[in-house]
């Protein structure tokens, strides 16, 4: 069955509504929707999209299962600490190549839709810096995550002239530069990276493309998605235990994107075709959008 027409009426109202967004957005790409190709495909064409109708777009991206496969290949066993990937020297290595050929991958497969992306993995100033993350554990020693890091600045002023005086759209890899480090990068966290860019950018909107619906009052009731909520709301949520398990991880990047200086923070399932898109062109998306 082909899609129905767009109507000229529906079409005006859908370029007046891009019209008044100011931008810039950060989408984080990430989890099962790369996996899929025809959501990814729709990812990228969204972003395609809003840029070529004026949208300012930075791509924030991770590779959580690629890397775990080029770890197989190489007879390593993926190991999780404290929900992080442990990052000794050999899986930092895996990181940084699995990163950078999906970074440039998406680069590609943007300008093969018109846009003018750049690889942020091959930039001569790396926009992101960290430090190494270090959790307490209950005897008070630090736990050991290897090379793992958190960002602590971003470099906004090249992302600005990208973005604004260029119309470029910079795609970056969940890394970020350490000085102090052997390997000079540390591996981050996608949704955290993601957060840091948005604040430091004073995003629009942050919008984290996941593998779930959103947030919902019944996790096996897909209708009991909740759209809109604030970070009050979402708070009694977590503390109530409605919003638990994977979710919370999900949402707390959110309340650090908002608190950096985000406009409005969202969960969209990377999984629906253009679900991205449709926040923008009818407000009305398959998620939820959090907000102070």
């Amino acid at each position: 069955m082909s899609p129905a027409p767009l109507s000229s009426a529906a079409f005006a109202d859908a370029v007046l509504r891009l019209s008044r967004v100011r931008g810039p957005v950060v989408v984080k790409l990430g989890g099962s929707a790369m996996e899929d190709p025809a959501a990814t495909d729709a990812c990228l064409r969204s972003v395609a999209t809003l840029h070529l109708l004026g949208v300012p777009v930075v791509l924030v991206h991770g590779g959580g299962k690629p890397i775990d496969r080029a770890m197989a290949d190489a007879g390593l066993t993926p190991r999780k600490v404290a929900g992080r990937r442990y990052t000794d020297d050999a899986t930092l290595a895996i990181v940084n190549r699995v990163l950078g050929d999906i970074n440039r991958d998406l680069v590609r497969r943007l300008e093969s839709l018109g846009v003018d992306a750049t690889a942020q993995i091959d930039a001569d100033y790396f926009p992101l810096h960290g430090e190494l993350l270090k959790l307490p554990n209950p005897g008070g020693e630090p736990i050991d995550l290897g090379w793992v890091g958190y960002v602590t600045a971003v470099d906004t002023a090249p992302l600005t002239v990208e973005v604004i005086e260029r119309g470029e759209v910079p795609v970056i890899p969940s890394l970020a530069e350490c000085s102090e480090c052997p390997a000079g990068r540390l591996n981050v966290n996608a949704d955290t990276a993601a957060s840091a860019v948005a604040g430091a950018l004073q995003a629009e909107k942050a919008v984290f493309l996941t593998d779930t619906p959103g947030v919902l009052r019944n996790r096996h009731e897909p209708a009991s998605l909740i759209p809109r909520l604030t970070e009050v709301e979402c708070r009694a949520l977590i503390a109530s235990g409605v919003i638990d398990g994977g979710m919370v991880p999900k949402v707390e990047a959110c309340f650090e994107a908002l608190a950096a200086g985000a406009q409005s923070a969202l969960i969209l399932d990377g999984r629906v075709p253009y679900s991205l898109l449709d926040v923008f062109l009818h407000d009305r998306f398959t998620g939820t959008e959090i907000t102070r």
